[in-house]
């Protein structure tokens, strides 16, 4: 990754993208078309909360001897792998009235229920994205959805929090959607997907060789007086917080390389482009933090300025490029009423819409 990346970010590639709103294939999920009896319901439901009672499957003479939880996979085909497990713990699942986990072995014929468990609430037969969700991109094999901040990127478990992985289901009906990365829950931008897991494991190929391109806008406290690449070995070993250690590390997929695009010397802010390639758990956070820079609006690394202030971090994935794909989205930074971010002041705001306007004449 160069020391000196391109300071102009999104005029140089053509790139899939199709703003969320107000355009052909911007497709925010909505509740389904009502009926007589309720919810119009598709073909073969997609998502946990549209199982609803107990729905009886009979098992194809083709998937005789499969485990069960590959049979629902190929019943429900918009759910992953993650999802599928989801199922056992949220539904108690028989076969021919038997309970029964994911690796049983069904015969040809048998009949599968599903019944959700005591003390799981269902938030309905419909699920409703938040604002700020929705596709930007769809491909053969690829596509791309728009992650608003504050929501998490996968789903981790019965009653956990709501995440984009939840609403894949609706958002790609009848396509196994895979995720292809994450973004931190306070995180706006572009999430990645993969239709199959052949197509996962493209791009994990890709990742590998160095062949797929992140970038990231993001607005830091003091002066980037000119690019840098942050090449610090991070240590993600515990969860919660990614310690950057002294020595620099020798794979070159997780350096983060930083370009200043504006400042503002009233609010001693800058706005900079951020490139990484595999990426690391916050990554772009940890390094920015370690170099006296730390993203505003951050809790965790912000040196204990940003905390309980209800602030929003102004990280925003914004590119993404790799073999057979790319989408982009600019940032909606805006204040109360769809105004102007004011508290970035002028300076970075001037940058930010320079950016936007590139975006919008170069691509």
């Amino acid at each position: 990754m160069p020391d000196n990346p391109d300071r102009r970010p999104f005029r140089d590639v053509p790139v899939d993208n199709v703003p969320c709103q107000d355009a052909p294939g911007g497709v925010p999920v909505e509740a389904a078309p009502t009926g007589p009896t309720g919810p119009t319901a598709p073909a073969a439901p997609t998502v946990l909360d549209d199982l609803g009672a107990p729905v009886p499957l009979t098992v194809p003479a083709a998937a005789a001897g499969q485990r069960l939880d590959r049979v629902l996979g190929l019943v429900f085909p918009g759910l992953g792998l993650r999802r599928l497990r989801r199922v056992f713990a949220e539904y108690e699942v028989t076969v021919d009235g038997v309970p029964r986990q994911a690796a049983f072995r069904v015969r040809a014929g048998a009949t599968v229920r599903l019944a959700l468990r005591a003390g799981v609430q269902r938030t309905g037969r419909v699920l409703v994205a938040p604002p700020g969700l929705c596709v930007l991109s769809e491909g053969q094999d690829y596509g791309a959805v728009a992650k608003p901040g504050g929501l998490a990127s996968a789903a981790i478990g019965p009653g956990g929090q709501e995440s984009v992985e939840d609403h894949l289901p609706g958002l790609f009906p009848g396509r196994e959607a895979l995720l292809l990365g994450r973004l931190d829950t306070p995180t706006s931008g572009i999430l990645a997907v993969a239709f199959g897991q052949e197509a996962v494991r493209r791009f994990r190929e890709a990742e590998d060789r160095g062949e797929v391109r992140k970038t990231y806008l993001a607005v830091v406290r003091g002066m980037v007086e000119a690019p840098f690449t942050a090449r610090q070995e991070l240590d993600t070993a515990h969860r919660t917080t990614t310690r950057v250690r002294a020595r620099d590390s020798d794979d070159p997929l997780r350096r983060t390389a930083v370009a200043p695009l504006g400042y503002d010397p009233g609010t001693d802010l800058t706005l900079v482009r951020a490139d990484i390639a595999k990426g690391a758990r916050h990554q772009i956070r940890a390094h920015l933090a370690a170099r006296g820079h730390p993203i505003l609006g951050d809790p965790r690394y912000g040196g204990g300025m940003e905390k309980d202030r209800g602030e929003r971090l102004y990280l925003h994935h914004a590119r993404i490029i790799f073999p057979g794909f790319a989408a982009h989205l600019m940032p909606q930074w805006f204040g109360p009423g769809g105004g102007s971010v004011l508290v970035l002041g002028p300076g970075v705001e001037q940058a930010l819409n320079d950016v936007v306007l590139a975006d919008e004449v170069g691509s």
